[in-house]
């Protein structure tokens, strides 16, 4: 689970229009990781067998794959902002238990 669900089930709860945004954000960056550590995982075994010339499509799906990371990353700062323009007080949902406390009951 993301550290910032609680914040987005707020933003539905209160019907905010910056929950589409974190959720588009949310899927893009998942997305992006995945395809990151799949490009990263499958490329050993395409270079080891020399399927064709790859090098290129290679930095560029990894290039895309990053490039989705950080598109859903600021998708969800956008609806960060759009959720403060809103009057939701977001700063309860970043911030650190207490020494001690685990957050469970």
């Amino acid at each position: 689970m993301q550290p910032d669900y609680p914040l987005y089930e707020e933003m539905v709860r209160l019907g905010s229009r910056g929950r589409w945004f974190w959720r588009i954000g949310n899927w893009l960056y998942s997305a992006g990781l995945l395809g990151i550590v799949l490009v990263l995982t499958v490329w050993p075994v395409v270079f080891y067998f020399r399927f064709g010339k790859t090098g290129i499509s290679y930095a560029m799906t990894l290039l895309a794959m990053a490039g989705l990371a950080a598109l859903g990353s600021y998708l969800r700062r956008v609806s960060y902002r759009i959720a403060l323009g809103e009057g939701i007080d977001i700063t309860k949902y970043f911030e650190k238990p207490a020494a001690g406390e685990t957050g469970r009951k």
